[in-house]
């Protein structure tokens, strides 16, 4: 399944980078991220909740950053196990950063995710919209956290 999207954000590319690098402070505009621990500078552990329309889906996952390109591009690969149900989701997120202006950074992203076990059989249709709608709200709290200002330390709600 390939997601991709684009948004913008009011802040040099520097500042955008240095958000995209904090694996905890990003994990605040996270939907559904409930723990994040740096396991090393370039893996994470992480609790993630996710709703799926009629069920409540809790995942352990891991996270490594692959590659990184200053100030242009990274590459992340997530993979984890439901709790309760059968199944593994593996995810890998492409993210350029492209200046726009001085003050202003286009984020654009694509993402292959792939379902195995019971969590395939919810059907994808399902969990794409949920992973779509996911990412909107991701994209909507990156933008709060430099709209508030809050983007050295604080943590948008989501």
């Amino acid at each position: 399944m390939n997601i991709n999207g684009r948004f913008t954000i009011d802040a040099p590319v520097e500042q955008v980078w240095d958000v995209f690098m904090d694996a905890e402070k990003l994990a605040s505009c996270v939907p559904g991220a409930e723990r994040i621990t740096m396991t090393s500078p370039n893996k994470y552990e992480a609790d993630m909740v996710v709703k799926v329309q009629f069920m409540t889906l809790k995942f352990a996952a891991e996270g490594e950053l692959k590659e990184a390109v200053p100030m242009s591009s990274l590459q992340v690969e997530m993979t984890g196990q439901a709790h309760a149900l059968a199944g593994l989701f593996r995810n890998r997120m492409q993210v350029t950063l492209e200046p726009m202006s001085d003050h202003v950074t286009s984020i654009i992203y694509q993402m292959d995710m792939q379902l195995t076990g019971r969590l395939a059989s919810l059907g994808m249709i399902l969990v794409k919209g949920t992973v779509t709608k996911t990412a909107e709200q991701f994209a909507t709290n990156v933008k709060l956290l430099f709209e508030t200002g809050r983007n050295d330390g604080g943590h948008a709600a989501g």
